[in-house]
């Protein structure tokens, strides 16, 4: 079905407060062009509230005008042709709720207009509030609002498509629409009751089997405890004889004997052990006592030659000391003379400063005086700029005062009166006359003849020659409020002058102009002050005083310095020699304390000498030397006699401890030992293991575990029928599912058909060879293009850029209205800045597209860059009206 807008009128809605039309439209491309803040997406959003929103809606504030208070009525006026029918829609909101749909002679009022709208192009209202996305329908898919190209949301319109693809009331199309949906989702939700979908059970169903399995591991537990009461029985039995022939026999008494004869024995292998360990120990000492005798011995050989290494020892420690004594004594010499020296260079250094020092202050003092001489200078020059200063503030104050914000106002006082004296003229009526000679006429009491013209701005009356009169009453009932407009303007004119002293604008704008000149020369006067005292006349005095103070202390400092010597070196030259005499007297008191360290340790290494040199000789001169030397040689001989004997009786009685096998000994007290604890606590256990089974057999035999199992028998068989009923349900309904999903998929294959074919006929125009998929949505889902290789690569249309995400929604939505408007639907594309995100060459392509496009459809393509869309073959229109 064909439709054109043909025009739109849009008044006190967002920013446009006066009414704006638009006509002229084309039955295919229209292009309409403005800067950012021009009103396009204000009149996209126009042409929605006109066809979306309920006219008695509160929730159209947006729609207001800017800082507009309650009062607004946004109003919004759309002609269309539909079927070759013209339609008028008026639609107003807010401060004054109105909605008329005129179809040629036909006219429709309110919600039945709106809900005629609604049924014609396929949407829905929101049941409260604004409207939202999912009532859109068909419109909410085709008309793309700015920066939303990309999302492409086709399941609030699928209903409609779904109709125009296969007609009304077609039981395949209702299987793949949304009551198709509706039906399947409950099916599966019944299934999703009873299996997951992996095909598990769960819920009820999973239920009914665990209780079957829960019925049959009790069961099985009960089973298990019948069999353990027998087993216990027997049990019972067996230990009742076992403890009955421990009780008559007593194993362990025997064991209890043998064990003593054993801990004897252990008794007499652990003091023999002692007793060798002790006999070792003793060896030990030996040995380390004849060790110690032999270095006693060895000692008192060393003692002579160790006298002789002493004196060739303090022989070389008196010699390097006498040479260390000469040596400090050069050293102090040497740095005598250095001191002298660095004395007398430090004293030329001190006078070479001070003569420096008296040149430096007399520059000082110099430079002082010129200093006071250009302060002085300076603060003439700036007393002289501060009384021309004085002289011309003076001469602006005395002029009177009018600001250029005052003259403006006057200007616009004079503008009112000059309107309001223009409209008074304007409504005033005009009398011309012309009459012959001699023959006059009176206006009142004014004589009229010859000819003339006078404006009339008060009722009048015309006395006519031969009697009677006519009253001429000008400008009807406005023309008083004119003469008292006029009147008060020039009352308001007349006041402002007075209260400035002034006659007229022309004497403002002297007056003005005076005052401008004044200040002018102020400023000029301000500057030349800060010129020459920038920081004013006190800094200026201040500087003066400042530099009487440094002549001041350059003289006094002058005075306190001492007479100047005339041998006086340059400052330079005395600091180097100066400098130069304290780093060698520096140079010979570091070589004066290493002697003096060298001196001091040499005559400490020559007295330690000597000391070890005398000790030597007082231990060989010592008279009980040789009596400790004859009793160690006795001691040694002792001591091996000793060793030899003691080493004899340790190897005997290692080897009878050998032979006797002290730890076999040791094993068999364990051994016997923990045979006896376990044999007496073996017959105590079982004792215990009687008495316990004893009373569990008891407690069995009152619990009817026989009675309990055939109870359980009976709910195990109920279980089992609950069960295999929910399976029966269960396969069922996932067969039903099954069975409903293919054949939903085999009616969407057939509804996808048309709209691939429409899609393959766009999409080789932007991306030649690629082919598109369609979801159950009847959305571009999966695409497939060739690679450079020849190879051919496909993705999620989701996964792809911005751009390209834009140009493919831009491409399914001309689809759809080749299709809808195939199944006689009304179509109407509308592009709020599309294709921004588009580069040249994609740009270039998708022109072709939307030209073709617009063959079949009226579109509206809004954007703020009119230079792009010049070659499309339309007129690129303003919102004004002009052409780009």
């Amino acid at each position: 079905m064909t439709m054109q807008i043909t025009r739109l009128r849009v008044e006190q809605l967002r920013r446009f407060r006066a009414p704006l039309e638009l006509t002229g439209f084309t039955p295919g491309l229209n292009i309409l062009a403005g800067p950012n803040e021009a009103g396009k997406s204000t009149l996209v959003r126009a042409i929605r509230a006109a066809f979306f929103e309920r006219h008695k809606s509160s929730m159209v504030d947006d729609l207001k005008p800017w800082d507009e208070g309650s009062g607004a009525a946004p109003r919004v006026e759309i002609d269309f042709v539909l079927a070759g029918q013209p339609h008028h829609l008026v639609k107003s909101f807010l401060g004054k709720k109105r909605c008329v749909l005129a179809i040629g002679a036909r006219q429709l009022e309110g919600a039945e207009a709106e809900d005629h709208l609604a049924q014609l192009f396929g949407y829905a209202y929101s049941p409260k509030g604004a409207s939202k996305t999912e009532h859109q329908g068909i419109p909410g898919l085709l008309w793309v609002e700015q920066g939303s190209g990309q999302e492409l949301d086709v399941r609030h319109a699928r209903e409609h498509l779904h109709d125009a693809l296969h007609g009304q009331g077609e039981a395949a199309s209702a299987l793949a629409a949304t009551g198709g949906d509706a039906l399947l989702e409950r099916l599966r939700k019944d299934r999703a009751e009873l299996l997951t979908g992996t095909g598990k059970p769960t819920g009820e169903h999973k239920q009914a089997i665990d209780a079957v399995a829960q019925h049959q591991a009790d069961i099985a537990a009960l089973d298990a405890q019948i069999a353990q009461y027998r087993d216990q029985v027997d049990r019972l039995d067996q230990l009742r004889r076992a403890h009955a022939a421990d009780s008559s026999q007593r194993p362990w008494e025997a064991l209890e004997h043998d064990l003593a004869r054993a801990r004897a024995l252990q008794t007499t292998l652990d003091a023999s052990a002692r007793q060798l360990g002790e006999d070792r120990q003793r060896l030990a000492d030996l040995v380390r006592t004849r060790e110690l005798l032999g270095q006693r011995l060895a000692a008192f050989g060393q003692q002579e030659d160790d006298l002789a290494r002493r004196q060739a020892a303090l022989n070389q420690a008196e010699t390097a000391a006498q040479a260390a004594d000469a040596a400090t004594s050069q050293a102090q010499a040497a740095a005598a003379a250095a001191q002298a020296q660095a004395q007398a260079a430090q004293e030329q250094a001190q006078a070479a400063q001070q003569q420096a020092l008296r040149d430096s202050l007399q520059q000082q003092l110099a430079q002082a005086q010129a200093d006071a001489t250009s302060a002085s200078q300076a603060l003439q020059r700036a007393q002289a700029a501060h009384a021309e200063l004085a002289k011309q503030r003076a001469q602006a104050a005395a002029l009177p005062a009018i600001t250029p914000r005052q003259l403006q106002q006057l200007r616009t006082l004079v503008q009112a009166r000059e309107q309001a004296a223009l409209r008074h003229q304007a409504v005033a009526t005009r009398l011309a006359w012309q009459l012959p000679p001699g023959q006059d006429l009176r206006l009142d009491a004014q004589p009229l003849q010859d000819q003339g013209e006078l404006l009339l701005t008060a009722p009048a009356l015309l006395h006519l020659p031969g009697g009677g009169a006519l009253r001429i009453t000008p400008g009807g009932q406005d023309l008083a409020a004119l003469a008292r407009a006029d009147q008060q303007a020039s009352h308001q004119l007349q006041q402002a002058m007075a209260a400035l002293g002034l006659a007229d604008l022309a004497e403002a704008e002297a007056r003005l102009a005076a005052c401008s000149a004044a200040q002018g020369a102020v400023q000029l006067a301000e500057q030349a002050l800060a010129i020459v005292a920038p920081q004013g006349l006190d800094a200026l005095h201040t500087a003066c005083t400042q530099v009487q103070a440094r002549i001041h202390t350059a003289d006094a400092a002058l005075a306190r310095l001492p007479t100047a010597r005339q041998d006086v070196m340059p400052a330079a030259q005395a600091a180097a020699a100066d400098q130069s005499a304290q780093q060698a007297l520096a140079i010979a008191r570091e070589a004066l304390a290493k002697a003096q360290a060298l001196q001091a340790a040499a005559g400490s290494r020559r007295d330690a000498a000597r000391a070890e040199w005398q000790a030597a000789q007082a231990r060989l001169a010592a008279p009980e030397r040789a009596t400790q030397q004859e009793a160690a040689q006795q001691q040694l001989l002792q001591a091996q006699a000793e060793h030899q004997a003691l080493y004899a009786r340790v190897a005997q009685t290692a080897a009878s401890l050998q032979s006797a096998r002290p730890d076999i000994v040791a094993q068999d007290i364990a051994r016997l030992a923990r045979s006896i604890e376990q044999l007496r606590a073996s017959h105590q256990q079982r004792h215990e293991q009687i008495l316990v089974l004893h009373s569990a057999l008891q407690q069995a035999g009152a619990q009817g575990l026989e009675e309990q199992r055939a109870a359980l028998d009976g709910e195990l068989q109920r279980a089992l029928r609950r069960q295999h009923e929910l399976q029966r349900r269960a396969a069922a309904l996932d067969l039903l599912c099954e069975r409903l999903q293919a054949r939903r998929q085999a009616t969407l294959a057939r509804l996808q058909a048309p709209l691939a074919q429409r899609l393959q006929h766009y999409l080789p125009l932007l991306l030649p060879g690629a082919s598109v998929q369609i979801d159950e949505q009847l959305a571009p889902a999966l695409l497939t293009r060739p690679r450079s290789t020849g190879a051919a690569e496909s993705g999620a249309v989701q996964a792809l850029s911005f751009g390209a995400r834009e140009q493919l929604g831009l491409i399914s939505r001309f689809a759809y209205a080749d299709l809808l408007q195939q199944a006689g639907r009304p179509t109407l594309l509308i592009l709020d800045d599309a294709l921004v995100h588009s580069d040249s060459e994609r740009l270039g392509h998708m022109k072709r597209v939307l030209f073709d496009a617009a063959q079949r459809h009226q579109v509206l393509l809004f954007t703020c860059h009119p230079s792009l869309w010049r070659d499309m073959g339309v007129p690129v229109r303003t919102l004004d009206g002009a052409a780009a």
